[in-house]
């Protein structure tokens, strides 16, 4: 025993718990750290952990690859760890503390517009038209809108410039407004009257932005009115900003803002706005202007902002969730620090799936932004909100705000990799909320303001101040679910966003967790979308869509302990839950879709928190109607139920996780054992001990674990053959190195033999224990372990790539380490146990007569340790 006591000697030099009796608890209260270490472990091994021969020995065959494979590198355990994480400066941590995991979600569902059109398929009363046609631009004095002034003077007329550039700058004003009225009406023209013109209008620009008297004002509009119906772009651009230039107001700017509209509206266009200084000019046009008072200028104007900064924005989306999809039918999504599932918005992955558009629209972001675009639109924001908070909002003002909406949420869309920018719009945070208030009722353009905040809330500057209005945020979801009957396509879109917003929140503020529960009315709304969603059959993908993302809602609220315990006890949410669970599986069985996997995983998810802090009987009596804590016994039998059913590994994982914090009820484990649980748990584990789903073994011994901490689970285990699986599996995880299996597997035997009867049942055998000593005494000799984890035979190639990841290479060793200091703790104390149950098997033998040959076996034993 000398080498036992040697080794436990060095483990307690870091500070532990009991090892007794952390192997006695159930798995999951252990769960946070030890997440964490399976993590960390299943990125370093691939191959299976016990080889053909092992599983012969049971009759089974390998459903993976076997064989232990050539031993990795560091560096390529690094790099295989990076690709694991998703590394990001965004990325959503992989768990939060205390065994609840954060749930994450594909951005929301958005329908496709098949071109730039001005409000798509709205029906919006009274809304300014898509299409228009010019008519003309008016002089801002009322009484001669057209009357051109008299030319002066009665000597010989001006001689006329030709179509030389030069001598523009040497004719007069009044000379080059004649030239452009020998234009008026033009339509279709040539490449060389186009540059004609534009020659002309450029020169005219210069000289009013040269301060020209006033005067000419009314003058200079009269002589561009007639190009207003040219077809060329470029034409329309110039004759826009000598309007603008010269700080024009009333229909003089909305006329500047539809030349502009008419041009933007088409994709092909988009270059000519980095040719000059057009959209500075619109963003000074519009600080004219008001949106009550002027609003078709700023409807007009903003829409042209979204155009030209929403173009790639919407391939952004469609990218980020077919890449999302993509994850999910190949089977990699396991593979993700949250359950099954894509994290929303990273910005490696972001800005590198439209690398091409986003430099440019991103170039035509920062001018706007520079020039005060976001300062102007907060403003105009403010002063709708005002005219909302009095009387409500209707007609051109509403329309503006639809408008206005939509371009800073095109902005938000590429604004990223723009610090100043993502500044300016946290602080449009606040007044984007109270326009969503003040647009309720209104659902097209509530949608399109909870659209914006939703792409805000993906930003952790923005999030940080969106986190103190989390509960006002779910009070709209109150009049959401108000009437009967089916909900809207637009309704169902407004509470996906909400949902998605909140759960964004939500996953990164403890603060919002709690005040979001412990406001009545907000939890109250919750619930009510909750079981109405749940009552109506899913007719779309948008009705699936909102759900997903209102249960987000409760699995990221319930990583707080105190709010995680709460939702136990709150009426109808296990209701809710246990319904969806069998629904979908239900459904996933006929036919598998995207929509119908995901809301599957997210209320696993949900589960899964929830159940971490179920482990105790409530104390509260009497428990509330369709609460989680009165469905125990339901939700227990439930699970065991679609996990014999379920064929689809990832799914597998998210059930075998909430099962190990489920099992931690003692009501819990034995009404799945009693629904056929601890055979069904078997199952899984010989179908998976030399396969490749490393997850699927570590979450299924965990419910072991706890199953095994029950006395009357212990006999029907070992009628399983359950002590020669975990023998393999300790095998095959040592031979691995892998010391967070090993230390799994080891906790579940120290529960069996915990059992008098089923340690002498063993011990009588004997083959079994032998061997698991052995394999113990073997692996906790410090003599065995490997220097380190790199081959001694590394091409060049292998050392340049070792000594960049030099420091995360020390940091794996360090992690490697601790967990085999862990797994040795346990180790030492199960072979101190087994030893101790022979010991007494061979008391108990010595006072049989018939029993003293056995004695020569007990003596090998010791010898051999």
């Amino acid at each position: 025993m000398s080498l036992l006591l040697r080794r436990r000697s060095r483990s307690e030099t870091r500070p532990q718990a009991n090892p007794v009796e952390k192997a006695k608890q159930p798995e999951s209260d252990k769960s946070d750290r030890q997440q964490q270490q399976a993590k960390h472990h299943q990125m370093r091994h691939h191959q299976p952990h016990a080889s053909e021969q092992n599983l012969n020995k049971l009759g089974l065959v390998s459903s993976g690859a076997s064989g232990m494979g050539r031993r990795k590198t560091s560096a390529e355990l690094i790099s295989e760890a990076k690709m694991f994480l998703g590394e990001s400066v965004n990325a959503v941590p992989l768990m939060a503390t205390g065994g609840a995991r954060l749930v994450s979600t594909r951005r929301p569902i958005t329908p496709r517009e098949s071109g730039r059109v001005l409000y798509g398929k709205v029906a919006l009363a009274g809304r300014p038209p898509s299409a228009f046609s010019m008519r003309y631009l008016q002089n801002e004095k009322p009484s001669t809108p057209r009357q051109l002034p008299a030319l002066s003077g009665s000597g010989p007329p001006t001689p006329m410039p030709t179509r030389n550039g030069a001598l523009l700058c040497q004719s007069s004003t009044e000379t080059l407004i004649e030239l452009l009225k020998q234009h008026s009406g033009l339509k279709d023209c040539s490449d060389e009257t186009v540059q004609h013109i534009n020659a002309i209008l450029q020169e005219l620009y210069t000289r009013v932005r040269k301060q020209e008297r006033n005067y000419k004002r009314g003058f200079i509009l009269g002589g561009l009115y007639g190009l207003v119906e040219c077809s060329s772009p470029r034409v329309l651009l110039a004759v826009a900003r000598v309007v603008l230039a010269l700080r024009v107001t009333g229909s003089n700017l909305t006329g500047a803002c539809k030349l502009i509209f008419k041009v933007a509206r088409h994709e092909q266009h988009d270059a000519l706005f980095h040719e000059h200084d057009v959209l500075e000019l619109l963003i000074d046009g519009l600080g004219h202007a008001s949106p009550l008072d002027e609003p078709e200028a700023c409807i007009y104007a903003y829409g042209c902002i979204r155009f030209l900064t929403a173009s790639s924005a919407q391939e952004r989306d469609d990218a980020l969730n077919r890449n999302w999809i993509g994850l999910e039918s190949t089977g990699e999504s396991h593979s993700l620090p949250i359950p099954a599932l894509m994290p929303p918005a990273l910005s490696a992955i972001s800005t590198s799936l439209c690398p091409r558009k986003l430099t440019g629209q991103q170039t035509l972001v920062s001018r706007l932004a520079r020039h005060g675009a976001v300062e102007l639109m907060i403003l105009h924001l403010q002063m709708l909100n005002e005219a909302g908070a009095t009387k409500r909002l209707q007609g051109p003002p509403l329309h503006t705000l639809y408008q206005l909406s939509a371009a800073m949420r095109a902005l938000a869309d590429v604004s990223q990799q723009q610090q100043r920018l993502q500044l300016q719009l946290q602080l449009a945070c606040p007044h984007l909320i109270r326009a969503a208030e003040v647009s309720m009722g209104e659902l097209e353009v509530q949608a399109n303001v909870v659209r914006t905040l939703s792409v805000l809330s993906e930003d952790s500057d923005c999030c940080e101040t969106l986190h103190n209005y989390a509960a006002r945020i779910g009070l709209l979801l109150g009049p959401s679910c108000a009437g009967g009957g089916q909900c809207s396509e637009r309704l169902l879109a407004v509470l996906s966003r909400l949902g998605y917003m909140l759960g964004n929140i939500l996953a990164k503020h403890e603060s919002a967790r709690i005040q979001y529960f412990h406001n009545d009315v907000a939890m109250e709304y919750l619930l009510n979308v909750l079981e109405q969603l749940n009552e109506r059959s899913p007719s779309s993908v948008a009705h699936l869509d909102a759900q997903i993302k209102l249960i987000r809602v409760v699995a990221n609220m319930s990583v707080n302990p105190e709010v995680g315990a709460g939702l136990g006890n709150v009426r109808s949410l296990g209701a809710v839950l246990l319904k969806l669970l069998s629904k979908t599986s239900e459904e996933l069985t006929k036919k598998k879709s995207p929509e119908q996997q995901e809301l599957l995983h997210a209320t696993l998810g949900a589960l899964h928190n929830l159940c971490f802090y179920q482990d105790k009987q409530a104390a509260v009596q009497p428990l509330a109607k369709g609460s989680l804590q009165s469905l125990i016994d339901d939700l227990s039998a439930s699970l065991a139920k679609v996990l014999g059913n379920c064929q689809t590994s990832v799914t597998k994982v998210e059930l075998a996780r909430v099962l190990g914090n489920l099992t931690r009820n003692e009501q819990a484990r034995r009404c799945f054992c009693a629904a056929g649980g601890l055979p069904l748990m078997v199952q899984q584990l010989t179908k998976q001990a030399a396969g490749q789903d490393y997850e699927l073994r570590t979450c299924a011994i965990g419910v072991l674990v706890n199953l095994l901490g029950d006395g009357e689970q212990r006999g029907p285990f070992l009628q399983l053959r359950g002590a020669e699986l975990l023998s393999l599996l300790l095998r095959g995880s040592l031979e691995q190195e892998d010391w967070f299996l090993a230390n799994i597997v080891c906790q579940a035997l120290w529960n069996l033999l915990i059992d008098g009867h089923c340690a002498a049942n063993l011990c009588q055998s004997g083959n079994i224990l032998d061997e698991v000593s052995d394999l113990l005494a073997d692996y906790l000799d410090e003599d065995r372990l490997s220097p380190g984890d790199d081959d001694n035979d590394n091409d060049e190639d292998d050392q340049e790539r070792e000594s960049e990841d030099l420091d995360a290479t020390e940091t794996d060793a360090e992690a490697h380490d601790a967990l085999w200091e862990d797994f040795a703790l346990v180790a030492t104390d199960l072979l101190e146990r087994i030893q101790n149950n022979f010991d007494r098997q061979q008391q108990s033998q010595a006072l049989l007569p018939q029993n003293a040959d056995n004695e020569d076996d007990n003596d090998v034993f010791i010898e051999e340790m």
